[in-house]
């Protein structure tokens, strides 16, 4: 009984907040609440932080705010985005903040997701100051456990938005339901902000020009000036680089309008996704079979939240239209305020409707907080009306939609921890991606190893070595700094002439299957996740000479860019139609002085020269030559089917890239001996 008596003690606060009208319950258990879902948002939000993902976009917008702490480099623009043009630069001076103290992404993704602790109450402050308490606590009590806001106010990534969206609002609602006209001022900054983050924010301009129309009697020339005034000054340096360089974004934006497009519902249902956990299983990637059959179905409760959001949007327009044409076209505090809400949810929606490229949640995350605003206007609404009808008909109310609210955090809260235990656990292909901890586990592990090795360097093998494309040279960028050197194991492998120690990624194919040939595996593969069959694995190695299966002792053996070759080596199958892997062998004896790159080129040819096959490639960038670097650098060379019977040869040589000279070989006097070397023969 005590027990029982002590759990009615707890949750009758909260009752009498949520779903009952007095004001003396309200104003002494209000502050209570507010605590007791601030904890929550940051419970969820907080902790856990070794599983947020790290993927390339969350490592290149890290690398540039490590940019600004350490070179000094203060970007005009952002990361490219999706459709083509970039974004402006400020998400990368909001990660500058934590990356000063730290290079760990976790504490970059708990300073993004304060960020999001304080969207929440700033939902609280915007729903009480315009709608009541209940609808501000309410509103704040869903959008702090919504599980879609949840993860993604978790990343380092210029979707995590909630905030500066709030501050909008927050002016807009001062300018449409309060008449303040320097409101129009800081809703104009905003604006500035909120296209300063990601380009998608310029939806908040029609938001802004809409609500002007309908209140255009509270804007002001001064407010109007000053606030356009300093939204060109946030976003000066986005628009002087555009100025400079052509307008290169704009034009990409302009032909974006001129795409060809589909016109469709995608965004209103991505709004009701969004909402709370529908289609979370998605993250799941492949695997959201196996995560849906790990849980209870509880689905049916994002369902009954989808469902109240469309009857709340309903009883809004309703509401706002039976103002408008109750007084002849104008409306109260209350109905201003109801109002922007509308526009707020309609506009970015309608812009969406056609879209060049499939939607997906995060497109529609410049909505939040709004349907969870309308979700508490609605149910509030209704609790004051069923509480002017017969007492039973309230109370049954209020008791169902308490157990329904009850349920859906409970619901929500295992929803999301479900999903960060099941990506832990399991490998989700083209959902979540990696936790942020194996890869940051990797990186403290091969340190220490290189820390044990004297005089060691530390090599990434990778699949892609340049941080400015490849995902995984990024993400190891961000972790270990600008000391180790990334080499593409899909294309090269190399052995320099002091202790190296390696850490390899599992896509670093063939060169792994090489190294572990070579090289001595000293430490236990660590998993990707932890039921990952995928590990990263370690190497050490000692100087030591490295012989080619086909050595060259030819002259001409040195190209005038400083390498030397020293032999090469086939397999695959030498016929027409088959595909030969072709390996060359090759030490670096000086760094080049040259201003682009250079390529290999490799000709397949028969014994009368005729081509059939031919493949080009980098192998290694001279920006990570080294004197003293052995490199063993493949090709995959396909051969035509119309090629004659083997025996084929190959003629290997360089050129400089872009502008393609090809590089002279040199005989031992120093001359120009030739373009190419003819190796060989194969397939004999």
């Amino acid at each position: 009984m005590a027990v029982r008596k002590d759990f009615r003690s707890f949750l009758n606060p909260l009752f009498n907040l949520l779903f009952c009208g007095s004001d003396v319950q309200q104003k002494r258990h209000e502050w209570l609440l507010l605590l007791l879902i601030l904890l929550l948002a940051v419970g969820l939000r907080l902790t856990r932080l070794d599983l947020v993902e790290f993927k390339y976009d969350e490592a290149t917008w890290a690398r540039s705010a490590l940019a600004i702490v350490h070179k000094g480099h203060f970007p005009a623009l952002g990361m490219v985005s999706s459709l083509g043009p970039y974004h402006p630069p400020l998400m990368s001076y909001i990660l500058a903040l934590p990356f000063a103290l730290s290079r760990d992404p976790r504490l970059a993704a708990g300073w993004v997701a304060l960020l999001g602790v304080a969207a929440v109450a700033l939902t609280w402050w915007v729903g009480r100051t315009y709608f009541g308490r209940r609808v501000g606590l309410l509103a704040a009590l869903l959008f702090a456990a919504c599980p879609w806001a949840v993860i993604h106010s978790r990343k380092t990534w210029t979707q995590s938005r909630a905030v500066l969206t709030l501050l909008f609002i927050a002016a807009v609602l001062a300018l449409a339901a309060r008449r303040k006209h320097w409101a129009l001022t800081g809703a104009l900054a905003a604006i500035g902000l909120l296209i300063s983050i990601h380009l998608g924010g310029m939806a908040f301009i029609f938001v802004l020009l809409l609500l002007a129309l309908f209140f255009r009697r509270s804007i002001r020339p001064a407010p109007l000036l000053a606030g356009l005034a300093l939204l060109l000054l946030i976003l000066s340096p986005y628009l002087l680089y555009e100025a400079r360089h052509d307008w290169p974004n704009l034009r990409s934006l302009t032909n974006l309008a001129g795409q060809e497009a589909a016109l469709d519902l995608q965004a209103p249902q991505m709004a009701a996704l969004i909402v709370g956990g529908y289609h979370l299983q998605d993250l799941a990637g492949e695997r959201f079979v196996d995560f849906m059959n790990s849980i209870p179905n509880l689905r049916w409760l994002d369902h009954v939240e989808m469902a109240l959001l469309w009857v709340g949007l309903a009883w809004l327009v309703w509401r706002v239209g039976r103002e408008l044409l109750t007084n002849r076209g104008h409306l109260s505090s209350d109905g201003a305020a109801r109002i922007a809400l509308l526009c707020w949810f309609a506009v970015p929606i309608a812009l969406l409707l056609r879209h060049a490229a499939p939607l997906h949640p995060h497109d529609l995350n410049l909505l939040y907080p709004v349907q969870h605003l309308i979700i508490a206007l609605l149910l509030v609404d209704m609790l004051d009306w069923v509480s002017h009808s017969s007492r039973l008909a309230s109370y049954v109310l209020r008791l169902v939609l308490y157990l329904f609210v009850a349920l859906l955090l409970i619901w929500h809260i295992y929803l999301q921890q479900s999903l960060l235990t099941f990506v832990d656990t399991y490998d989700t292909p083209g959902g979540y991606g990696a936790p942020v901890k194996y890869a940051l586990a990797a990186a403290r592990q091969a340190e220490e190893l290189q820390a044990k090795t004297e005089g060691a360097e530390l090599i990434t093998l990778l699949p892609g070595a340049d941080p400015r494309y490849d995902g995984q040279a990024a993400v190891f960028d961000v972790l270990l700094g600008p000391g180790p050197r990334p080499v593409d194991g899909r294309q090269a492998l190399v052995f320099p002439a002091r202790p190296v120690v390696y850490l390899a990624n599992p896509g670093a194919e063939p060169a792994l299957a090489m190294l572990a040939e070579m090289g001595a595996e000293v430490e236990p593969p660590l998993p990707l996740r932890a039921g990952s069959d995928a590990a990263y694995r370690f190497f050490r190695r000692q100087p030591a000479a490295v012989d080619a299966p086909h050595s060259w002792e030819g002259d001409p053996a040195r190209w005038a860019s400083g390498v030397t070759l020293l032999g090469y080596d086939w397999t695959g199958d030498p016929q027409p139609g088959g595909t030969v892997r072709w390996t060359l062998y090759w030490q670096i004896e000086g760094i080049p002085p040259v201003e682009g790159g250079l390529h290999w080129f490799n000709h397949l040819v028969d014994s009368e020269g005729t081509r059939w096959g031919q493949m080009d490639g980098v192998g290694l960038p001279v920006s990570e030559w080294r004197v003293g670097d052995v490199v063993l650098t493949w090709f995959d060379i396909a051969i035509s089917d119309d090629a004659p019977p083997p025996p084929y040869f190959v003629r290997s040589g360089m050129y400089t890239y872009p502008d393609i000279v090809t590089i002279s070989l040199l005989d031992v006097a120093g001359n120009p001996a030739g373009q190419f070397i003819k190796l060989g023969p194969i397939g004999q």
